[in-house]
């Protein structure tokens, strides 16, 4: 099928510890109950214990943005299975994050193929892949969509950078593309970066091109179709200016959330870097993993600024869960600096230290958006408490910061949660 990718210099254990300590920590930093949009889920469930599934928001746009179709189906069998405990939510959300992991780790394997790549690069990789900012989708069961989106965008690149690609290969990446899109629309991303890596295939014929790229323009075509025949009120178009900080912001995110003034300047000095990068690797297979990550990320950020910066302004760019997005435009510029420059001992020599600081910022964030996440964790606790203490008289502000404009809905969700004896309740509480 392919050529081998390059192994890992790191032990063979490296990546499953990462990922298993990423798992006690989302379970120690779970959120215990149906918070903000995830309280969305409670007439879903109810329609489907009715029968009546098709009749509800299962395959609607989800607040007038994101298709959530794939989410919901994992989370009804989450919610039925675990008795309403969000801890099967999340550990359901780090099942796709660990596969999206182990993509991601072959795909560097394929990046850095004959390359000789010391370890501690390796280790960089390690640590942006099991990176702790993950966990504020992690502990949140609702944000398993997120890591179905982006294993819907990641294995397909993965498969489509192979050396010897397969039409079942690429197949099944449109497959799982348009699952993610079902996950979380932003994946959408991924078809134009799918149809440039065919394109670029100068070595096949363009009927074969055309073979391989025309499953990903009918699946494509139909899902936008499909989004703009379902979408709420349009949202007005930003300037250029607002949306390319945003889209700055969004990235930057990834490795400096904790210092918002410099994330853009940072992500726009790593864009700059990045062309003289790709001009060098023009001609290498290798860096087409690397661009595409990039590429990917960055239809992201801009999906995204189109249709939040109108309403929420460019800082808005910052909000936690972002971080998975925006990391993998980092795993895919360290990916490609290294490629381009680590044999050219001239450029090496200032490069290596913009590496080597990046990646500081990095971990620094880790610990950042893990203070974030224990917080979090934290007040999701006491509203609980507060919850189940003070049932049935709730507290409107009690309300409004755990469900936000959903206050007045929540109250009558919470009722049925109540009945059927899910969190936050007790199942002593169930009628």
């Amino acid at each position: 099928m392919h050529t081998a990718s390059r192994v890992s210099p790191l032990p063979v254990v490296a990546l499953p510890l990462a990922l298993c300590l990423l798992l006690a920590a989302t379970l120690q930093l779970q959120l215990p109950l149906m918070l903000w949009d995830h309280i969305d889920l409670v007439p879903i469930y109810d329609a489907w214990r009715r029968g009546a599934l098709a009749a509800s928001q299962f395959w609607r746009i989800h607040d007038g943005s994101h298709f959530h179709s794939a989410a919901y189906a994992v989370l009804l069998a989450t919610t039925w299975l675990s008795g309403g405990r969000p801890w099967l939510d999340c550990v359901a959300g780090w099942g796709f994050y660990a596969l999206l992991a182990w993509t991601l780790w072959r795909l560097v394997g394929n990046g850095w193929r004959e390359r000789k790549v010391a370890r501690g690069w390796w280790g960089a990789m390690l640590l942006l892949i099991a990176h702790p900012g993950h966990l504020a989708n992690l502990q949140w069961g609702w944000q398993v969509a997120v890591f179905i989106s982006l294993l819907g965008a990641v294995a397909p690149i993965h498969w489509l950078t192979l050396e010897r690609p397969t039409q079942a290969l690429n197949l099944a990446g449109v497959v799982l593309a348009v699952i993610g899109v079902l996950g979380f629309s932003t994946t959408l991303a991924v078809f134009p970066v799918a149809l440039a890596l065919v394109v670029l295939r100068s070595e096949w014929s363009w009927l074969r091109r055309l073979t391989f790229a025309l499953p990903w323009l009918l699946a494509g075509g139909a899902l936008v179709a499909w989004l703009l025949a379902a979408r709420g009120e349009p949202v007005a178009l930003p300037g250029a200016g607002a949306l390319a900080l945003y889209a700055l912001n969004y990235l930057g995110g990834g490795v400096l959330r904790f210092a918002e003034n410099i994330a853009p300047w940072w992500t726009l000095l790593a864009l700059v870097l990045a062309i003289p990068a790709a001009v060098r690797c023009r001609r290498q297979a290798q860096a087409r993993p690397w661009l595409a990550l990039m590429a990917f990320a960055l239809g992201c950020a801009l999906f995204t600024a189109l249709g939040r910066v109108g309403n929420f302004g460019t800082d808005h760019a910052f909000v936690t869960r972002y971080a998975s997005f925006a990391l993998l435009f980092w795993i895919g510029w360290l990916g490609l600096m290294v490629l381009a420059w680590r044999d050219v001992a001239t450029a090496w020599r200032w490069v290596r230290p913009l590496l080597i600081v990046t990646l500081l910022f990095a971990a620094v964030n880790g610990a950042h958006l893990a203070k974030k996440a224990r917080t979090t964790h934290q007040r999701a606790v006491a509203v609980a408490a507060q919850i189940r203490a003070d049932w049935p008289q709730l507290d409107d502000a009690l309300l409004a910061q755990a469900y936000g404009d959903r206050a007045a809905a929540a109250r009558q969700r919470l009722a049925l949660l109540r009945q059927w004896g899910f969190a936050p309740f007790g199942r002593a509480d169930a009628d």
